[in-house]
Parts: C-alpha cells; structure tokens; sequence
C-alpha cells in the first residue's frame, strides 16, 4: 500500500477517482491515523492506495 500525498483535498480526490476507474478497482473516504482526511482506492476489498493532504490542508 502506498500513501500520496497532495497540496489540496481536491487534487487528491482528482487522483482517487481516476485510479478507481481501473477494472475491478473502486474509491472511498477514509481518516488516516493521523486523523487526516482522504481517499483510498480498493481493489478485491484491499487498499491498493491512498490519497491524503500535506500540512493542514484538510
């Protein structure tokens, strides 16, 4: 699994949506354990990637 990080919530949902659009594969919002907000794309019912912000941009 692997985390990105962006500038803007906006950008990372941007990158969600299309990485879901892959066969198989759909997006959700999560909370990170940081408590920052973001995405992550699943793929057979595992996190394949996720999409979060950089500082406090949540």
């Amino acid at each position: 699994m692997i985390t990105y990080y962006f500038h803007t919530l906006e950008e990372a949902l941007k990158r969600a949506k299309a990485t879901g659009k892959r066969p198989g594969c759909w997006y959700g919002g999560i909370v990170l354990r940081s408590g920052k907000r973001g995405f992550a794309v699943y793929k057979e019912g595992k996190v394949l990637e996720q999409y979060s912000v950089m500082g406090k941009g949540f």
